[in-house]
């Protein structure tokens, strides 16, 4: 079990870039200005500080959690469809699977070089014309192309269709929120028991800023792509060191887009600290993974925060423009120490 206390295999991470280009494209499978103040000489009374609520209209997608339990949406490629993508928070592009190419006739594009969780490739991108869900409308745009039994889907909805917006995900209605958002915009959810960390941008993705295991401070990305957790070496060293894993390391094995198996082992964490709330018995997978490498992410202890963690909380939202990510405990736990159990495939005792 996993445990989220306060106070106390396939995933997918996509970096792009031409081929022979030097920024690579990595993918892996088992991470409005304020009102003007007033003036001094006229003091304004405090209710008429508070910024006016974002005036949208929210794009509201149902979702259903895979085998996996990574969230697959519905999305009309082309006008076609639809067809199940999954979102992936950690994949800096969106992706289309080879079988959905083919069958839709795409015109093939530019091949693009991908550093994959194990090793580097190099596959074609296709013209996408128009990606919809619902309201929301993606430009048109080159995807990189992945065999689909190799994604698990039709294909992946990455942070360049996200990364001007905020998401709110509620895993108790099993709903996902798309929102305009601005800077400075307050969170959506304001609960006491809430948990608000502040993040920086890598490629586009989040990476929480106040994030520790014994006092050390290590990087997490939030990744929906995910369905477990993955860490760098510089993790594995750490968690060794600290004696922090509750279980052995036991060998296992990661599933790259590309379709090679990548050897890896497995422990749980016993601890991590995110701006103050702990989360224990965190099952996690390490890998020597060109994923982390890509990211700038080798020298520092990182962590792929993978949907086994993400859905211990009824809520999650994400706002990329404002570089934040809010938690939300389950109703009925404690204030105190409040406690969220999730089925993750491994059994602790004590």
């Amino acid at each position: 079990m996993t445990r989220a206390i306060r106070w106390s295999v396939p995933l997918a991470l996509l970096l792009a870039a031409p081929a022979l280009a030097a920024p690579p494209l990595s993918g892996a499978t088992p991470a409005p200005a304020n009102p003007a103040p007033a003036p001094a000489a006229a003091p304004t009374p405090p209710a008429e500080l508070v910024a006016p609520p974002v005036t949208v209209v929210p794009f509201i997608q149902p979702f259903d959690l895979d085998a996996t339990r990574r969230m697959a949406v519905q999305v009309m490629v082309g006008g076609e469809g639809p067809f199940s993508f999954l979102v992936d928070t950690g994949a800096e592009r969106t992706v289309i699977a080879r079988e959905l190419a083919a069958r839709l006739k795409l015109v093939e594009g530019a091949k693009l070089k991908l550093a994959t969780i194990g090793g580097s490739a190099v596959v074609p991108s296709f013209r996408v014309a128009a990606l919809r869900m619902s309201d929301l409308h993606l430009a048109p745009v080159d995807a990189p192309a992945f065999f689909g039994r190799h994604i698990g889907a039709a294909g992946l909805i990455g942070v360049d269709m996200l990364e001007e917006r905020r998401v709110l995900i509620d895993f108790r209605k099993e709903t996902m929120e798309i929102l305009e958002t601005r800077k400075r915009a307050r969170p959506i959810i304001r609960d006491d028991d809430a948990i608000v960390v502040t993040a920086r941008n890598s490629a586009g993705r989040l990476i929480l800023s106040d994030a520790r295991l014994d006092g050390k401070r290590i990087d997490v990305i939030v990744d929906t792509g995910a369905q477990t957790s993955v860490g760098n070496l510089a993790l594995q060293k750490l968690v060794a060191a600290k004696r922090a894993n509750r279980l052995p390391f036991l060998p296992t094995t990661l599933g790259a887009v590309t379709g090679e198996a990548v050897p890896a082992v497995r422990t749980a964490i016993r601890r991590i600290v995110i701006n103050g709330m702990d989360v224990n018995d965190l099952p996690v997978s390490f890998a020597d993974s060109q994923a982390f490498r890509a990211l700038g992410l080798v020298e520092r202890p990182a962590l792929l925060l993978g949907m086994d963690s993400l859905s211990l909380f009824d809520r999650v939202e994400i706002d990329f423009p404002n570089k934040r990510v809010v938690f939300d405990l389950p109703e009925g736990a404690s204030h105190d120490m409040g406690r969220r159990f999730a089925a993750n495939g491994i059994r602790i005792g004590g």
